[in-house]
């Protein structure tokens, strides 16, 4: 009888403690999977949880940062779009999910999700001095559009705002850029955060997805820049444009132009850079491009909570 009652503990406390230190899913939940099936460093990852009744809410956990999903047509599935930062180590990363189901119930699940490491290439550009070394004027610039940057990326949309694949903002084929190590007049080293697309000045600019417009201004090193929140901490950034055709508060959808593409701010030549940030982690366009995702309805977009407007900062003067 001690024996029994020795093994029945131990069975209990493996299912206590089995959320935490095991690969599991917990009752309830039917399945998680994520697309794409292998991750690197900078892969977007989409996050499907399939349950087994509808839950009031489902969060998440993952790489140190957290993850808000939201139901599909179906209350059942929710979806996250989330990712792995440019410079996350590579390594073993548990993905954690909670549900909390009417009544209070909460269930839980665990997968271990890889992240690999991605092949980053170095280059060298050369660019007006003053890009390199800033005088007094130029690093005032560059203060205030750090802050103006950090204001527009704390803007907080709670739901999606995007439906269904993210489309290329030029008609041009993107360089494999994202990850370089550039080392600009041979002296200063950059990290290279976004995609390049190589077209020449003029060219039409249109938004990869709808979302809202939370800065549009001219600033030091970006040049002309669009940023553009998809809801849910998911941004996209368009810069170097000669031509800014929108301004902040604009609701776009997908595929409206934006601007044109130029050589406005730290650029050798005519260019579009396209860049992707989510949670404060900046992720390779080229695979967000090439993610197959769900066309959502007005009724999914509807239930965002209502946003939460970047105050207006004036500029330090």
């Amino acid at each position: 009888m001690r024996h029994f009652r020795s093994m029945v503990t131990l069975i209990i406390l493996a299912g206590a403690i089995s959320p935490m230190f095991s690969q599991s899913l917990g009752p309830g939940i039917k399945d998680v999977v994520w697309e794409p099936n292998e991750l690197q460093q900078g892969s977007v990852a989409f996050v499907t949880v399939d349950l087994e009744r509808v839950p009031l809410r489902v969060t998440g956990k993952w790489i140190g940062k957290d993850l808000t999903f939201f139901k599909s047509d179906d209350p059942k599935i929710w979806y996250a779009l989330a990712g792995a930062d440019l410079e996350t180590q590579p390594g073993t990363y548990d993905l954690t999910v909670t549900a909390v189901m009417a009544g209070g119930r909460v269930i839980h699940s665990l997968k271990k999700l890889e992240v690999s490491a991605a092949e980053f290439r170095t280059g060298t550009a050369d660019v007006p001095e003053n890009f390199v070394e800033p005088d007094a004027a130029s690093k005032k610039q560059i203060a205030a559009d750090a802050i103006l940057k950090n204001r527009a990326f704390s803007h907080l949309i709670g739901a999606p705002q995007w439906s269904g694949d993210f489309v290329t903002p030029v008609e041009a084929k993107p360089t494999e850029t994202f990850g370089m190590t550039r080392i600009f007049n041979e002296e200063l080293t950059s990290t290279h955060r976004g995609t390049d697309f190589p077209v020449s000045e003029g060219t039409r600019v249109v938004v990869s997805n709808s979302g809202t417009v939370v800065l549009a201004k001219e600033l030091f090193y970006e040049g002309n820049c669009v940023i553009v929140d998809h809801g849910q901490r998911f941004f996209t950034i368009y810069m170097h444009l000669s031509k800014i055709d929108v301004k902040v508060g604009d609701k776009l959808g997908k595929g409206e132009q934006l601007g044109l593409s130029g050589q406005t701010g730290r650029v050798t030549g005519p260019h579009l850079h396209m860049g992707v940030r989510w949670n404060a982690a900046y992720l390779n366009p080229t695979k967000l491009l090439r993610l197959t995702l769900p066309k959502l309805s007005p009724e999914t977009q509807k239930a965002a909570t209502r946003a939460r407007p970047a105050p207006r900062i004036r500029p330090p003067a």
